[in-house]
């Protein structure tokens, strides 16, 4: 294998990954860290909007039922899109990235199209936030090229 390779002890030890064989079943390679970074990326996404409307409400509103919605500058609304979005492209990405892995066919290509779909989405969430929509759409190509080069590595 000449792809990056990280041993994953704590990994090997689910009993998913104990009972699968192939490529998952003992290392965690450039592309599945890439795709974990990715997940782990959600986390801001998620939690970046419900700050700051936290922090132009009060504590009772976020611990409430929040029917009624805070005045919130115009980026907060653009963080809720940004991380909508993120939730509807990151199975389709994981899907790519786990069938690639299953097939066996992840592999230097693969790796760098990972790390390329990683950089791309995090820029994606960056630009959306921030309203520079032209940087926005062309993080989003770029991920999406990244995504097929690696359906296509897998399917050749």
């Amino acid at each position: 294998m000449t792809y990056f390779d990280l041993p994953a002890h704590w990994f090997t030890q689910l009993p998913l990954v104990t009972n699968l064989a192939g490529p998952l079943s003992g290392n965690l390679n450039l592309d599945l860290l890439c795709l974990l970074a990715l997940a782990l990326w959600g986390i801001f996404l998620n939690h970046a909007p419900a700050i700051a409307r936290t922090t132009r409400a009060d504590i009772q509103w976020s611990l409430g039922n929040r029917d009624t919605q805070p005045e919130v500058p115009a980026w907060v609304g653009r963080a809720d899109r940004a991380q909508r979005n993120h939730h509807d492209n990151l199975a389709m990405i994981a899907v790519v990235i786990v069938i690639a892995q299953l097939a066996g066919q992840a592999n230097d290509i693969t790796a760098l199209c990972s790390g390329v779909i990683l950089g791309a989405r995090v820029a994606h969430g960056v630009f959306y936030i921030a309203g520079i929509g032209i940087l926005r759409s062309l993080s989003y190509a770029t991920a999406l090229a990244a995504m097929v080069a690696i359906a296509w590595q897998t399917l050749s």
